[in-house]
């Protein structure tokens, strides 16, 4: 009989993944133990690069995504080790991480599951390691903010055990579902995790029926692992508020009788209203207000222009603009130039000067252009749009830096993550982390390569990251143990950004916080961008309306014989409208089979510019891969006037 069985479930994740199992099979064990991966229908699972390099593996696919808990339970079903590892993949272990926990459970029959100390990938101790039984008077306290505001109080941090020393042994009652360990026998004799949670809240039903057994539930401090993503990676969305508190009344409703059940849901409803309406309220407020106050300042100077303009230079006599103008007029201006802001990613993340200042020009010239078309009572002015367009680019550039200058919040962002990194790692691999990088997109603004030393590594870490100001050190997982990217991600996390570099795979990954997505380095494609992406969705929009309302289009048909593809047009159009199909791309088959960003399946498939002659299969891959790459909106339009013609 095997030793453990490790289950996995995977899902989008197989950078995180490889490097988790390699952790697995690099343990310093004597400990038999077999690895269970079951794929909830990933984009790109990454199956056969993991399984050519870890060939013991067993690898299930499902056909979608049925959740963590369902899928956990196949591979419990699969199980033949004495005991079992519920384990996520984006988790590295030290190597005696194995060992010590198989020989506590082995000298302590008494215990049901145990949990381990996780820190995330800043080196933070993870809080959700250790925890009480959310009971209505505990999720009062963590409702309510007193857990945060006393976060050591035996009374108010029950939630987390604030006040249990991270560095010792505790029995306590919920164990993370990130990593738990429990008797094989025992987890099927409590049917594993409950299917009715999709996510969240599962690890806590869990760790509760392992109690309900007569079982210990042991916090084990003696080892420690990484946990990249933490508790959850968007505790402020709607759907994770919405998504918790389901699973936190289920939980109520299953494990809970009368009075107790009764306050406790009364609670948690109380935390979805609470936690829901700050989430829509901070979601509105982060989507709207800068709109809105940039719009503001438009109109203010637009009118301000005007006054200026009527006193100076229009009616130096006597007179004014109509109030048509002043409120109809410059409020369609600004609606304009709003909307062109806002196509041009200046109110999204990495938003850059050139974005506003582009996006102003486009959408002046765009008002310039109706204005040639309006009766010519309702033509005003053109020097007054000129003059407001400079005024307001200029002030709105101008309040945005002043803001940074004051607080620090770059309301701008580089063109270009610019990193000064440190290798930590061997030298005949310091070329192939410049490859990554430059597949990556991304420019050092400075490196250093530093060999991996027995003695001093972390002080001379520490002094080269203040000396050079540091903001990535990135290590090389082949010439350096897990036991070591732990200590570094430990000690060194707080300073800069820790990540690791695969070089078999071609990766490097790593994760600042335990709520952010792990970040990835790896062959970039533009067409995932999201300014190209909103970009896209407007242009296909805007053409579909034209075929649709344009009869031109229709005599064009008409006139080429091409009656059939303009009524298939219509067909699409419907589809093109919800999103359901794009205009231009590749199919969402190649998309997987190349490992490319997923888009809507295409109206027009690039692949069938490729000719004839060529072998598809074998030029298929470097032609879409180029696609993606260097995704322009110019480029799909002319694609698209090469693709009708077909």
């Amino acid at each position: 009989m095997l030793d453990l069985s490790i289950v996995i479930v995977n899902y989008n994740v197989k950078e995180f993944l490889t490097q988790c199992i390699d952790s697995i099979y690099k343990s310093s064990t004597s400990s038999s133990f077999e690895v269970i991966v079951v794929d909830n229908n990933s984009n790109d699972s990454g199956e056969s690069a993991i399984c050519k390099q870890f060939p013991s593996i067993q690898w299930v696919n499902n056909s979608e995504n049925i959740g963590f808990g369902k899928a956990n339970n196949i591979g419990f079903e699969a199980a033949k080790g004495k005991y079992t590892l519920i384990l996520n993949p984006d988790t590295v272990l030290q190597s005696d991480t194995i060992e010590k926990c198989v020989n506590y459970l082995e000298l302590h029959p008494e215990v049901g599951g145990l949990g381990i100390q996780g820190i995330d990938g800043s080196g933070r101790f993870l809080p959700e390691s250790k925890r009480s039984l959310p009971t209505p008077l505990v999720a009062f306290w963590k409702i309510t903010g007193l857990s945060s505001i006393f976060p050591k109080s035996p009374t108010f941090a029950r939630y987390h055990l604030g006040h249990l020393d991270k560095n010792q042994n505790h029995e306590v009652d919920i164990l993370v579902g990130c990593f738990m360990m429990v008797p094989t026998i025992l987890l099927r004799k409590v049917k594993g995790f409950d299917a009715r949670y999709f996510m969240y809240g599962e690890d806590i039903d869990l760790s509760y029926e392992l109690q309900k057994t007569g079982k210990k539930n042991i916090y084990f401090s003696e080892s420690k692992i990484i946990h990249y993503k933490g508790e959850s990676t968007k505790r402020g969305s709607l759907n994770y508020v919405r998504m918790f508190y389901k699973a936190m009344v289920l939980f109520a409703q299953k494990q809970f009788s009368g009075s107790a059940a009764w306050a406790y849901k009364l609670l948690i409803y109380l935390g979805i209203y609470l936690r829901g309406s700050l989430a829509v309220i901070a979601r509105i407020a982060k989507s709207t207000f800068a709109p809105a106050f940039d719009g503001a300042l438009l109109f203010i100077v637009l009118n301000q222009s005007k006054t200026y303009w009527e006193l100076n230079h229009r009616f130096i006599n006597g007179g004014s603009y109509p109030d048509f103008y002043t409120f109809q007029i410059q409020c369609s201006y600004v609606l304009i130039w709003i909307f062109g802001l806002w196509i041009g990613g200046a109110y999204f993340k990495g938003t850059q000067p050139k974005h506003l200042i582009r996006s102003m020009f486009v959408t002046t010239v765009l008002i310039g252009f109706l204005y040639g078309l309006l009766p010519e009572e309702l033509r005003f002015s053109r020097a007054l749009l000129i003059l407001g367009a400079l005024i307001g680019t200029t002030i709105l550039l101008t309040y945005r830096a002043i803001i940074t200058a004051l607080t620090g919040q770059r309301l701008f962002h580089e063109e270009q993550k610019q990193p000064r990194i440190i290798f930590y790692g061997n030298n005949s691999n310091f070329d192939a982390l410049r490859k990554i990088l430059n597949e990556s997109k991304v420019q050092p603004a400075f490196e250093w390569n530093q060999n991996p030393v027995e003695n001093n590594d972390l002080e001379t870490l520490r002094a080269l990251i203040r000396l050079y100001r540091i903001n990535e050190l990135i290590i090389d997982n082949s010439s350096t143990s897990f036991d070591k990217l732990i200590e570094l991600t430990e000690q060194l996390g707080a300073e800069t950004s820790i990540k690791s570099f695969l070089p078999q795979q071609g990766f490097i990954i790593g994760s600042d916080s335990s709520l952010s997505q792990g970040t990835t380095y790896k062959k970039q494609f533009l067409i995932s961008d999201p300014n190209y992406l909103r970009q896209r969705r407007i242009y296909e929009v805007a053409l579909t309306f034209f075929v649709l309302i344009v009869p031109l289009s229709f005599l064009t048909a008409l006139i080429y014989g091409r009656i059939k593809g303009w009524h298939i047009w219509i067909q699409n159009a419907g589809n093109i409208l919800l999103g359901k199909k794009a205009l231009i791309g590749y199919s969402v088959h190649l998309g997987k089979k190349f490992s490319l960003p997923e888009l809507p399946a295409p109206i027009f498939d690039i692949c069938r510019e490729l000719p004839k002659e060529l072998d598809f299969v074998q030029n298929a891959k470097a032609f879409i891969e180029d696609y993606a790459k260097e995704a322009r909106i110019r480029t799909d339009l002319l694609r698209l006037w090469q693709l009708t013609k077909y």
